[in-house]
């Protein structure tokens, strides 16, 4: 007997099992809006909704959310700096809308933003643009005056692009009138690009000050083409704008978009597997729950994440997207796969910053296995240095072909990362306490439900913007995540989720 998805009334702390029980069953319901996606997109597309009175349902079918617990180390699975959460940016202006407050002891600008290790240079990129430019003078004393230069057409160009965002979520205009819009804003898109094409001849002559830049980009941006479009500006001024630093990382985020969720009235899944997708005037959802047994949902609207699985599930034979976004389509250049290792405290540097772009290679293509991306956790300082332990993640970017991904391949991934690793941290080897090579292929595996991989899209000829729609050929049924604005970073996980409801919202019910 097929049981019918009820929304409930209580609500209960979250975890990442099933929030339903037999009682969530049975009798017919049609909500005004499904949301399927495991990632922060669909789980910020499923808060905005139900704040703004939309009956929702969140089917997070892996509900992996942002930490993993694997012996006593506690990792983040997701390895991109928290960006644009500082007052007046584009992701603290959505969680403000939400009523999400921000912890006062959750910094939201870490200092230093992050660090990036090469042969010979160890750049600190401090909040503050004098220590900042007084750091990158020491590395670099003959390239000073032109970063100082870069910066400040960079800074202006950001604000520009910030000011931009706020009127246009989507980044790419959507109507004539606002193709005029951004004829207001065309000169400083000239003039950054201009800007950026001296420098860019400039790094083309230095090999370790291009690693430099290009691992910020790494860090910072999904997008691994065009490294001088104008959003790139707004990534640069990353460290200037803040990276914020939770102890619970995402999952903080995670948590709040779940909570506001069920508060509005609304119902979390997960552990449930998607079969099909039955599309007409509702949408219906045909699932298994986790102990084997026929369950459906249906809604009048259907909003649905770029990483899901359940995407060929639509079964459109020219595709879900448009012409367009089929003209320019967001390629995968690679998967991350990370090690967790938990590390002994005495055996790491000081100081090390939150986040890590390591380049073994200056004459190296960056993801020709050439960038490490470190996360280090928070240092136990209630224990002394030589009981202390430290969870750290190192991240790498691998082709998606299937052969990449075998266990043997793999295994020779991990160990070059670990060898790469000992020439910038000498006695890591020693104090690794924790490594699980087959924990950490399983969640790299399952995390590209969550986690964004590196793309390569082509810009929009005019703009030179990357954001692609979130329409899909079905006038009820929406896209969202990170591959859609992808020059974004961070914060195109939560701006694609509000855009995603907006949608819906302005259907009306």
């Amino acid at each position: 007997m097929r049981k019918t998805v009820k929304p409930r009334s209580s609500i209960r702390p979250w975890t990442s099992e099933s929030r339903f029980s037999p009682s969530d069953f049975g009798g017919s319901f049609v909500y005004d809006l499904l949301v399927l996606g495991d990632d922060l997109a669909s789980h910020v597309a499923a808060a905005y909704a139900s704040r703004n009175g939309l009956k929702t349902l969140l089917v997070a079918p892996d509900g992996l959310g942002g930490v993993q617990l694997i012996g006593d180390f506690v990792f983040h699975l997701d390895p991109a700096p928290m960006t644009g959460l500082g007052p007046g940016q584009p992701g603290f202006s959505v969680l403000a809308e939400l009523g999400v407050e921000i912890p006062e002891s959750h910094p939201t600008s870490m200092n230093p933003a992050y660090q990036v290790l090469l042969p010979g240079h160890r750049i600190d990129f401090f909040n503050d643009p004098d220590l900042l430019f007084a750091e990158l003078a020491r590395e670099f004393p003959e390239r000073e005056a032109d970063i100082r230069d870069f910066y400040g057409t960079a800074r202006e160009a950001s604000l520009v692009f910030q000011d931009w965002i706020a009127e246009h979520p989507r980044i790419q205009p959507q109507t004539l009138k606002e193709y005029f819009s951004y004829l207001k804003i065309f000169p400083f898109v000239l003039q950054y690009k201009f800007a950026a094409a001296r420098f860019d001849r400039l790094l083309s002559q230095d090999a370790a000050l291009e690693k430099v830049w290009e691992a910020q980009q790494a860090l910072l941006s999904l997008n691994t083409d065009d490294l001088f479009s104008f959003p790139s500006a707004f990534q640069y001024s990353a460290p200037l704008r803040g990276i914020a630093g939770f102890p619970q990382g995402k999952q903080f985020l995670f948590n709040e978009m779940i909570r506001l969720l069920e508060s509005c009235g609304g119902l979390y899944l997960s552990r449930h597997t998607v079969t099909s997708i039955a599309r007409g005037k509702t949408i219906t959802l045909e699932m298994k729950t986790p102990d084997g047994l026929a369950s459906q949902a249906t809604g009048r609207y259907l909003i649905l994440s770029t990483k899901s699985d359940a995407l060929p599930l639509l079964n459109a034979k020219r595709g879900h997207s448009p012409f367009w976004q089929r003209f320019r389509p967001a390629a995968i250049a690679g998967y991350p796969f990370t090690l967790f290792l938990g590390v002994r405290e005495k055996f790491l540097p000081e100081p090390m910053a939150r986040h890590i772009a390591v380049v073994a290679d200056v004459q190296k293509d960056l993801y020709d296995r050439n960038l490490i991306l470190l996360e280090t956790g928070m240092p136990e300082k209630d224990k002394p240095l030589s009981q202390a332990k430290n969870c750290i993640t190192a991240t790498v970017y691998l082709p998606a072909e299937d052969s990449v991904w075998t266990p043997g391949a793999l295994s020779e991934d991990a160990e070059s990362i670990l060898v790469r690793l000992e020439e910038f941290f000498p006695f890591l080897k020693e104090g690794i306490e924790l490594y699980d090579l087959d924990k950490s292929i399983e969640l790299s595996l399952s995390g590209r439900k969550v986690l964004s991989p590196k793309y390569k899209v082509r810009n929009a000829l005019f703009t030179s913007f990357s954001a692609a729609s979130d329409r899909t050929k079905w006038n009820n049924i929406f896209l969202t995540g990170a591959s859609l604005l992808a020059d974004f970073g961070f914060e195109a996980e939560i701006l694609s989720g509000k855009n995603a409801a907006l949608r819906i919202l302005q259907k009306g019910k």
